[in-house]
């Protein structure tokens, strides 16, 4: 039985990195490294229920399985049965999360004059269909829109600067990365690694006010942004920032790859279970944006 393990970015807008295990005929999917929700996906399902995929459960380390109401169907010992195997491979790899990044198709928003990567719009696995490229727009996120502030604009101003400098007529360009982080636009052209914005949106502003309104949108993100790799400077400047989100810290950190302040994370735990937040509920996923405008 082929079983696999990857992660892909949580887009559009960015708001974590979700892990995924997959093995014939089943799926299941986590947002914060804990709890993970079971789907069966066989083709015999399908066709007998006409649904792309029946949810069979959630599963945690802590509580193990917890089954799901399932309607009763000609195919429901199947579901059982690929239920089983995905609780079980979740038994034996759930630990070593995160997993491996699969999506290395990127579609970017470009500078309008200079047509380097501005923005990260969208991802995908190789064997997903690219969608059409129309109108491109950024989305900074609904929670964003709630939570979000700084003292060089709001949540309106930032997205209205990314749309100016997208241009007029906006640019998003599919590019595929290599192992290098090198990439190759559908177009033909070559980027290097340092095209790349490591933290999914430019930080190359000229005016002050610019740029500290795009820092401070960064460090609100932390917590999703230090579930990619980074170099060392840019995780600890994040650490900082994400301390001062304890809530959102607290349900992700079983995803960041390392953690360099120890000691400044446990104590944005206890700053957690301090505001009765553990153990962390599930977050609801970010509305989606689609990244062009019909």
């Amino acid at each position: 039985m082929e079983i696999q393990h990857y992660s892909r970015r949580l887009l559009s807008p960015f708001h974590g990195v979700q892990q995924v295990l997959s093995l014939p005929g089943g799926i299941a999917e986590s947002m914060d490294g804990y709890t993970w929700k079971l789907y069966v996906a066989d083709e015999r399902i399908i066709s007998h229920t006409g649904l792309s995929e029946v949810r069979y459960g959630d599963w945690n380390s802590r509580q193990g399985r917890q089954r799901s109401r399932i309607r009763g169907t000609a195919s429901s010992n199947l579901i059982e049965r690929i239920g089983d195997r995905l609780v079980r491979a979740l038994e034996q790899t759930a630990s070593r999360i995160p997993f491996p990044p699969a999506d290395r198709f990127e579609c970017w928003l470009l500078h309008g004059e200079s047509r380097q990567p501005l923005a990260l719009l969208d991802s995908r696995l190789e064997y997903e269909l690219q969608p059409p490229l129309t109108a491109p727009a950024w989305h900074p996120g609904g929670s964003a829109g709630r939570d979000f502030s700084s003292t060089a604009g709001n949540i309106v101003d930032l997205t209205e600067l990314i749309r100016k400098t997208a241009g007029r007529q906006p640019t998003a360009l599919w590019i595929e990365r290599s192992a290098d982080r090198t990439g190759v636009g559908m177009d033909g052209s070559d980027f290097s690694a340092e095209d790349f914005p490591p933290l999914l949106l430019s930080t190359d502003w000229t005016a002050e006010d610019d740029h500290q309104l795009v820092r401070d949108y960064l460090d609100w993100q932390a917590p999703w942004l230090l579930q990619l790799s980074l170099d060392n400077t840019l995780r600890r400047r994040l650490e900082m920032a994400a301390w001062q989100r304890p809530r959102e810290t607290a349900r992700v950190y079983r995803l960041f790859p390392e953690v360099h302040d120890k000691q400044g994370l446990t104590v944005t735990r206890v700053k957690a279970r301090m505001m009765q937040i553990e153990p962390i509920e599930p977050r609801q996923p970010e509305p989606f944006y689609p990244f062009f405008n019909e």
